[in-house]
This record gives C-alpha cells, structure tokens and sequence, in this order.
C-alpha cells in the first residue's frame, strides 16, 4: 500500500479528527511492524494527551499478545491519579485511598460494575479487581462528585496512551491487515472512538498525525472546602 492510498483511506475513516500528516517510512530495524501517533489538539495547538490507541487482533491471537499486568488508581486530593488507566484484559487494578477522608468508588459500566464503599486512608491496598473484558469503565466517587476517570480494557497488550506531547508507540504488531482504534473521552466521535484497517509491515513503521477539536468536558465543577463533613 503506497502512501497516497494510506492516506485516503485515513481521511475517510476519521473525517472530524483532521489528518495532519500520514506517511510511512522504512523501519527495517525491528522484528514485528511498529505504529507511531502524534495527535493535536486543534484548540490549543499543544499535544492530546490520554488518547488511547489500539491495534486489534482476531480473538485467536488475543492470548498470544497478551500479558496481564496489575495496576493501581490512587485517590489523591480528591482526585483519580491517573485520569486515564490503560491495561489490557485480564489485568488487576486496585484503588488506595491517599487522602485523609473517606471515599466510595464505583462503576456502573458494561466492562465493570463494581462499588467499593466508605474506606478511608490505608484500606484496600491490596485488593484487587480484575478487568476481564474489553471496554471503557467510568469511574465515579459517590461522595465526591466531581472526581471521574476511566480505565480502558484492551484486548491485548498492543494498546498506548498518548503522553502530554500527544505520542504514542505501539510496537511488536503482527503482519497484516489490522483496525486500528484511537479512543479519547472528549472525542466528538460517537462512542469516543474512530477506527480504520491499516495493513502492516516488518519493513515498514506506520506514522499517524492527527488533530482533533476535543468537546467540552462532562466533569462536574469541584465543590468548595467545607469543615462541615469528613467526606470532603
């Protein structure tokens, strides 16, 4: 596939997400093909970080690129750290509670419904969850409103976030024909999501550049210091 023809097919796939620059350049270097992404923000010009990008594999071949990982999400003056969790399926996430008030985690989404209630500082550090099946799960406090994150569920390991300049790199793909995913939670995409094949090569690094014009933000505005309850 030439370079024109990749571009074509990336411009019609991901239509509000404005290419900037797509091209393929040699990597003869590696073993397996290699995905490099750059995405602007179209607002502030700077990079989009925790954009998460994916690279989809036949269910045959999950458990071959797969390798479970634990992970933790801290609650951190009243705040998710890290907004954006990547790991693929089948990994463990547990959630300390860093702050000196309580907290109540929780999910209502089709990946992962599960609630953690009032614990405070020191407790469940080493209880796990399991994330067993692909998807996005939003996570909520039911004492603080304002605190939201997500943790996205790949289905193997060839999964990235883009960093606070807007890279990422994927590496060790497979050969072939692949749809690639790129998720952010303010895409304008239906769903967050936008996908595409694109056919890889051991000779060859596939380079994406996009800029995309992210909506507003869903997060409720953070309420304001109280000594009335330990709950804030």
């Amino acid at each position: 596939m030439d370079w024109q023809d990749f571009k074509h097919r990336m411009t019609a796939v991901f239509g509000a997400w404005t290419i900037a620059a797509i091209s393929l350049g040699a990597f003869s270097s590696v073993q397996a093909a290699q995905l490099s992404v750059n995405i602007q923000n179209l607002t502030t010009g700077q990079g989009l970080e925790d954009a998460v990008i994916e690279v989809l594999l036949p269910e045959t071949q999950w458990a071959q690129y797969t390798t479970q990982m634990d992970s933790s999400v801290d609650q951190l003056d009243k705040e998710f750290v890290a907004n954006v969790t990547v790991v693929p399926r089948g990994s463990r996430i547990n959630f300390p509670n860093s702050d000196n008030i309580l907290h109540h985690v929780y999910s209502f989404s089709q990946a992962k419904v599960f609630e953690l209630p009032l614990y405070g500082k020191g407790e469940y550090g080493d209880y796990f969850i399991e994330f067993d099946q692909p998807g996005v799960v939003e996570l909520g406090c039911n004492i603080h409103d304002w605190m939201l994150a997500y943790i996205y569920i790949a289905q193997t390991s060839l999964v990235a976030k883009t960093d606070d300049e807007g890279r990422a790199i994927i590496s060790g793909i497979p050969e072939g024909v692949h749809t690639v995913r790129i998720w952010h939670a303010r895409s304008p995409e239906p769903n967050s999501v936008v996908e595409q094949d694109v056919e890889f090569s051991d000779e060859e690094a596939a380079i994406v550049r996009l800029a995309v014009e992210p909506t507003k933000s869903n997060r409720l505005r953070r309420a304001p210091i109280s000594n009335r309850t330990r709950y804030r």
